[in-house]
């Protein structure tokens, strides 16, 4: 891909540390946007130890709450992977999220525009595509907006519902850019270098002997999730469209099943003991950590990624391996 420049927002992060390593791999020059030159070193390092030729790499500074930064970055660039956005952290009700989801979203969207970008994949989320509690529809699919008043949603999730509907109707005032945008679940799987990714701590506290609360993740595999952003900005078929990115359900104590069989010594102290759907609800009340716990605990719905798999042939790997993949990782890696 000579000649096709493609700028990648928040590049030292688990889902943007893969798409750029993926589309380097595939011959694009890629840009990424950090929040310091520390931050762009570390990133060309952990591509270099990871065996990555990064002499078509470079990163520029840009910050999701400012303007200051995103013209430079647009400059020569053909198409944007936008995937940085603000973490929940350990407040997911932090208020404060929606406001930097929503400048992000205006700062990035806006300067593509400006810049007559021919496409932006960005990185939407489930929680954009969350159904109430008691929807038992089988074959959720991308024409599902989260309601905004649903009790169960955190600041956390009505960032990204906000941050997205904003960029579709920037979108849709123009007509030289293209939008698609990505709703991954849970994204798991391994990462490089010795690199903590997202949602680790899960397997942390499973390969340590934490019982399981009754939830159920809707596992995707952050390489694959980098490979349908790729395949999004590739295919004409992806514009002004919405795919879900999930490769199957799992609850804790089946991957805590998978682990307890997969991972030899390392799977004897993992526990299939469940915990009680009141003790999570009690605990959510004094650790705001643990609310986010609740969207996923009775839910009767389920995704389809069918348009993913039919509309670009993007082929997700079973979310066994992922978590398979991920424990390996994590002990190869010395970060339980």
């Amino acid at each position: 891909m000579a000649n096709v420049n493609v700028l990648v927002t928040g590049g030292s992060g688990f889902v943007a540390g893969w798409t750029i390593r993926k589309l380097l791999e595939k011959g694009y020059n890629v840009k990424t946007t950090v929040r310091s030159k520390g931050k762009g070193e570390i990133v060309k390092s952990m591509l270099q130890n990871s065996n990555i030729d990064v002499s078509s790499f470079s990163y520029t500074i840009a910050d999701l709450e400012s303007e200051k930064g995103w013209d430079n970055a647009m400059e020569d660039i053909d198409y944007v992977l936008h995937i940085a956005s603000p973490l929940g952290g350990e407040n997911h009700n932090d208020p404060k999220l929606i406001d930097t989801a929503k400048s992000g979203a205006i700062n990035v969207i806006n300067a593509a525009i400006k810049a007559k970008i021919r496409k932006v994949v960005m990185t939407s989320s489930g929680a954009a595509n969350y159904p109430e509690k008691n929807d038992a529809n089988q074959n959720v699919d991308e024409t599902l907006w989260t309601d905004l008043d649903n009790k169960f949603i955190t600041n956390y999730m009505r960032s990204k519902i906000h941050a997205e509907r904003i960029a579709w109707d920037l979108i849709e005032k123009q007509d030289a850019t293209q939008l698609a945008t990505v709703l991954p679940g849970a994204i798991m799987g391994p990462f490089m270098d010795k690199r903590n990714g997202s949602t680790d701590q899960i397997f942390q506290m499973l390969l340590k002997g934490t019982p399981s609360p009754k939830v159920v993740y809707p596992v995707v595999d952050v390489r694959d999730l980098a490979d349908l952003h790729i395949l999004a900005m590739e295919s004409p078929k992806a514009n002004g469209q919405r795919f879900i990115a999930e490769s199957g359900e799992k609850t804790m104590r089946q991957m805590a099943k998978i682990l307890r069989n997969n991972m030899g010594e390392h799977g004897k102290k993992v526990s299939t003991i469940i915990i009680p759907n009141f003790v999570v609800s009690l605990s959510a009340k004094f650790n705001p950590a643990m609310k986010v716990l609740l969207t996923m605990i009775n839910v009767k719905n389920h995704h389809t990624n069918k348009k993913a798999r039919t509309l670009l042939n993007w082929k997700p790997r079973p979310a066994k391996d992922t978590v398979i993949d991920t424990a390996n990782y994590l002990i190869e890696s010395n970060l339980l």
